[in-house]
């Protein structure tokens, strides 16, 4: 058996460095052998710091497994998510199985099936009847930040944006706010939620060595909390089917379309995996960005001073007017490029036929990942590319060499549903604090936490943050 199993491993060790379709790749000789070398270099969740540092040594297309690329190139986001693009997602996605969701979904059809319920959900109708509730905690935040300026203390801003976008995204969704900006605490279930979505951190590189733990090991302690948070998500949906509320609320959209075709029941391992899909993916998203978004403005007064004087005469209540604020819209759009709500994510499998990117081959079958962190940061289509400048999006649009790259929101049939409801909170939010407030830097906090314990899980987790808010006269 021994000498077996060397044979095996040995055979298989010359064959991915030697022999493999992807040998001519660089990257680590590691990686051409085994994906679980990348599982220990991201241990400590900090993946989009180890592809960039792989793209500054090895070029733009890194083999980062044995049957993996990392593509660092603007052309990537185009080709693989593109119109008329024929990828597929990678089985990354199969992560929530049994439950699945419109975007973990690896069928394209039963994708636009869905996808067509959730828009009506994110429809600019939808979105109106959200937006008194979008406010509503917009000033609840502000209301509590004046209050613990006013006692003089620093403001851990962290806290407070996640638990303002989770109680925006429960009460959008489900017409049930989790109430932390009212209680001034975490939820129970958003802890188990945060704790369970650092598993995403190093098992992303290994999606099979995940599904071997959950099966396995449902008793371990991050395993654990994982399925307490769905089955709490399920109770949520299982709660908002049989609820006669007339409110209006994504799931309604999700159960509305459920019974029109006598499938409510076949359809229950959707509506689950989407009440997790949305739980997650409208929620750390716009909180990480507001978090990384204050930092920036309070390192940079003299552009908090423009976005003060874009908003000073201007009703902030009126959201068609925000969505036209160049420079709020240049602020949001610097700060999506420089520090990315999802990282490192998005995997994609190449057709069997292959594809090209840039000039070059990539064969049939692969897993492909195209960082948005790296490719916010490439100097070939950004000017200063790691300084945070909103004029590049306004005034100093030659600081803007090859657009393409940006892509924060994704783009093609996987864009991202909740896009504008996301821009509607993160405007609200800006412009209401900015108004109100002059921000700077605690003086016991430079922003070192922020970054040194951000991890990347999927969707980025920043580290703390105090900000002091002085009320403006």
């Amino acid at each position: 058996m021994i000498s077996y199993c060397t044979g095996l491993f040995t055979s298989a060790i010359v064959y991915r460095q030697y022999f493999h379709r992807l040998r001519y790749f660089p990257g680590p000789w590691e990686a051409k052998i085994t994906k679980l070398w990348h599982v220990w270099k991201c241990r400590g969740g900090q993946n989009h710091l180890f592809i960039d540092e792989l793209h500054h040594k090895y070029g733009s297309i890194i083999r980062t497994g044995p049957e993996e690329l990392t593509i660092i190139d603007p052309s990537a986001p185009r080709v693989l998510d593109g119109p008329g693009n024929t990828c597929e997602k990678a089985v990354w996605y199969d992560f929530l199985l049994p439950e699945v969701a419109v975007n973990t979904t690896r069928s394209k059809k039963h994708h636009d099936i869905r996808r067509r319920i959730w828009d009506k959900g994110f429809s600019a109708k939808a979105l109106s009847a959200y937006e008194r509730r979008v406010i509503n905690y917009t000033e609840a935040l502000t209301s509590q930040i004046d209050q613990i300026s006013r006692e003089g203390e620093a403001v851990v801003v962290t806290d407070w944006f996640y638990w303002y976008a989770f109680d925006v995204i429960g009460d959008v969704a489900f017409s049930k706010s989790f109430n932390m900006l009212r209680d001034k605490q975490w939820h129970f279930a958003v802890k188990l939620l945060r704790r369970a979505m650092s598993l995403l951190g190093p098992f992303s590189p290994v999606p099979w060595l995940a599904q071997i733990a959950f099966h396995f090991f449902p008793w371990a302690y991050l395993i654990r909390d994982w399925f307490k948070m769905l089955r709490w998500c399920k109770q949520r949906m299982e709660e908002r089917i049989h609820s006669t509320m007339d409110k209006s609320d994504v799931a309604h959209w999700l159960i509305e379309a459920s019974p029109k075709n006598g499938s409510l029941t076949s359809d229950q391992q959707w509506l689950n995996g989407d009440a997790i899909a949305i739980l997650i993916a409208g929620s750390d998203t716009v909180a990480s960005t507001l978090v990384f978004t204050m930092f920036e403005i309070a390192c940079n007064q003299s552009r908090q001073n423009l976005l003060f004087h874009e908003l000073q005469d201007l009703d902030i209540y009126n959201r068609e007017k925000l969505q036209h604020c160049d420079y709020l819209n240049a602020i949001i759009n610097e700060t999506l490029r420089l520090h990315p709500a999802v990282p490192t994510g998005g995997y994609r499998q190449s057709p069997p036929g292959g594809l090209i990117v840039n000039g070059t081959y990539i064969p049939g079958n692969v897993t492909i990942v195209s960082p948005r962190y790296s490719l916010g940061r490439l100097g070939s289509c950004y000017e200063q590319p790691r300084s945070w400048i909103p004029e590049r999006w306004t005034t100093k649009k030659e600081m803007v060499k090859d657009a393409t790259a940006f892509s924060p929101f994704s783009i093609g049939r996987y864009s991202c549903v909740g896009k504008s409801l996301a821009m509607m909170e993160l405007r609200f939010v800006i412009s209401m604090l900015v108004k109100r407030f002059r921000i700077d830097i605690s003086d016991m906090d430079k922003g070192d936490r922020l970054f040194f314990d951000l991890r990347d899980q999927f969707t980025a987790a920043p580290g703390g943050l105090e900000l002091r808010f002085h009320p403006r006269t």
